[in-house]
């Protein structure tokens, strides 16, 4: 399996319509390419995934992120900028940039700002949004070991963006920007 420490390596197999697994602020992730929907298609059969489970995506910037929502209020923009970049994940009402085969069927994407230096420098790399989803087999634990990880996912289009995973014990905080509700914390 293919390793890079270059992010500028790993953003050129994104564009190729490849799958990584990448460190996240906690746990190893599978990411591709969000506009490319076969690639998105190949994360869910590799995990075997149901095909209409909606993706986390991992955006390069707050003003990135924004591009790809609808117009939100100065009171949201300010929230966001107090949780990002971090370990929090926030559901936007999604704008026509954002292909509906990404989107939630109520219009919505769940996106985050990373604050993990490696995954920032690849997608300032990338300068695109990043399908992220743990790397596991849906349903069941998300192995420690990249080396575990590498079994699970052997596959010629995966390769591995080989940093080191934060030190974040659980999965990002989910909030719904509309209702300021916490999903899941």
């Amino acid at each position: 399996m293919k390793e890079f420490s270059s992010p500028a390596e790993a953003s050129n197999w994104l564009k190729e319509g490849k799958i990584l697994i990448h460190p996240t602020e906690g746990v190893w992730g599978l990411g591709c390419d969000a506009l490319n929907i076969n690639a998105c298609n190949k994360i869910s059969l590799l995990k075997q995934r149901p095909g209409n489970k909606n993706f986390i995506l991992l955006a390069p910037s707050i003003s990135f992120a924004l591009d790809h929502s609808v117009e939100i209020k100065a009171s949201q923009i300010e929230f966001l900028e107090s949780v990002w970049p971090g370990h929090v994940t926030v559901i936007l009402q999604a704008n026509n940039l954002v292909s509906s085969a990404i989107k939630a069927i109520d219009n919505t994407i769940a996106i985050r700002v990373s604050n993990h230096l490696p995954i920032t420098k690849l997608l300032n790399s990338f300068n695109g949004l990043m399908v992220s989803t743990s790397a596991n087999i849906s349903n069941l634990p998300t192995p420690n070991s990249i080396d575990d990880i590498k079994k699970i996912f052997n596959d010629s289009d995966v390769a591995v963006y080989a940093h080191d995973n934060g030190d974040a014990s659980k999965p990002s905080s989910i909030v719904d920007l509309n209702s300021m509700e916490y999903i899941r914390e």
